[in-house]
């Protein structure tokens, strides 16, 4: 039950990412590291936050951190775009991973799809909010472990 605290919270702090995205153009590195010191403080209570242990889940955030960078070096991505998805990943963990990236890719084509069709409306130029598309799908993922750690 107490392992739904720490998800909820989660959740709720990458709704500021969506804000701070859309407003800004830029995810603050203190949000970062909010959910990177929930997630540690999470699983040194031994709360079960990804469904697997703590040591798989590093390594495919690590993972996941390595591709955000080398997306943000050939510029496909923002900076805070690559370093959300690394620590988002560690709450997803392995197991949901690719339900988490395919709502990604879906969202995320649909962002691009809606800004080329927009008249005159290069997106390159200022880029796209991309954490609307990182986001939802992570928040869905969280509240629904929330509320299934609750009994909802």
């Amino acid at each position: 039950m107490f392992g739904a605290i720490p998800l909820y919270s989660a959740a709720v702090l990458t709704a500021v990412a969506l804000y701070t995205d859309a407003r800004l153009r830029e995810i603050p590195n203190w949000l970062i590291g909010g959910l990177a010191l929930l997630w540690i403080l999470a699983v040194s209570l031994r709360l079960d936050v990804s469904n697997a242990s703590a040591w798989a889940t590093l390594l495919c955030a690590s993972g996941l951190l390595a591709v955000g960078y080398l997306f943000h070096r050939l510029g496909w991505l923002g900076g805070g775009d690559g370093k959300l998805m690394g620590v988002l990943a560690l709450w997803i963990g392995p197991w949901e991973l690719g339900w988490w990236l395919l709502g990604t890719a879906f969202l995320g084509l649909g962002m691009v799809l809606l800004a080329m069709a927009r008249p005159n409306g290069d997106f390159r130029d200022r880029g796209l909010p991309f954490a609307w598309a990182i986001v939802p799908p992570a928040a869905v993922l969280l509240v629904a472990r929330a509320n299934s750690l609750i009994g909802v």
